[in-house]
């Protein structure tokens, strides 16, 4: 009966595996491609669908401890996915931002291959103060996204079992203007981007967005023809420790105003409990 079980397992896994791959094939390409990240344009950012619907990266005041997470389900506002988290707590405060630009990096090369930037680069790039301070901060983040493993589960791509946000990480000459890190994305990744299942952001705006904004344009942006959301379930959605509805509300309408203020919605509102929108 457990050597049946472990078959049909394998049988599964195998399968799931045939479909990812199918999904990064070219038309009337049968071999298999180089792993590499899509080349969104340069002006541009990008994130998975399925990451931005989710509280992977979550919305904290700054002063509250960050979580040591352990197998942790993230919330997502679809049935059909699941996260599963090991780490110290992701915050779309930095950890989102610093992730993306490193993306931006790395599209560049076959994943799985060393790609080399500066805190100098990576600071400026995210429109960080050059300092000792962001530089220190900026290095917090990689460790926090190098030392992550999710399982993630959908009907899509079926399970992927311990995929890291960031691969492999290091320093070389730490603590010095011209120093480098060397970073490296698992190929497991770009079946997160496969079949265009990626959301585009204007990084000169998105990245001066206020945490609570960012994750409502995360939503926002992932949709053609985005879909109401409920104030709750956006509060879940940013695993945000607001437990006060009123308040909520309140600041998911400054968002709203952020968004259109930052041109990137053409109107946003908050009605009857619902967060609605057009873009």
């Amino acid at each position: 009966m457990a050597a049946a079980k472990k078959d049909k397992g394998n049988l599964v896994a195998t399968v799931e595996a045939m479909q990812r791959r199918a999904l990064i094939k070219s038309p009337g390409n049968d071999s298999e491609k180089v792993l590499q990240l899509p080349l969104w344009p340069a002006e541009m950012r990008a994130i998975p669908n399925d990451y931005a619907r989710s509280a992977l990266f979550t919305v904290r005041n700054k002063k509250t401890p960050r979580e040591a997470m352990m197998g942790h389900e993230v919330f997502h506002t679809s049935q059909d996915v699941q996260i599963y988290y090991t780490g110290i707590e992701l915050r779309a405060d930095d950890d989102e931002l610093v992730w993306q630009q490193v993306l931006e990096y790395a599209k560049h090369f076959p994943l799985g291959q060393p790609v080399s930037f500066t805190l100098y680069q990576l600071c400026t790039d995210l429109d960080w103060p050059i300092n000792g301070r962001y530089y220190q901060r900026a290095e917090e983040c990689l460790d926090r996204l190098q030392a992550s493993a999710i399982k993630f589960v959908s009907k899509r791509l079926g399970s992927l079992e311990s995929l890291s946000m960031i691969k492999r990480y290091r320093m070389v000459g730490r603590g010095s203007r011209g120093a480098r890190c060397e970073v490296e994305i698992d190929g497991e990744m770009v079946y997160l981007f496969a079949g265009h299942h990626y959301t585009q952001v204007v990084w000169t705006k998105y990245r001066k967005l206020s945490p609570v904004s960012r994750r409502l344009y995360d939503y926002l942006a992932s949709h053609k023809e985005p879909y109401p959301l409920a104030l709750d379930t956006f509060n879940r959605m940013c695993a945000s420790l607001c437990n006060r509805p009123k308040k909520w509300a309140e600041m998911v309408r400054e968002s709203c105003e952020e968004l259109k203020q930052a041109g990137l919605v053409d109107a946003a509102w908050v009605h009857e409990g619902m967060i609605r929108a057009q873009r």
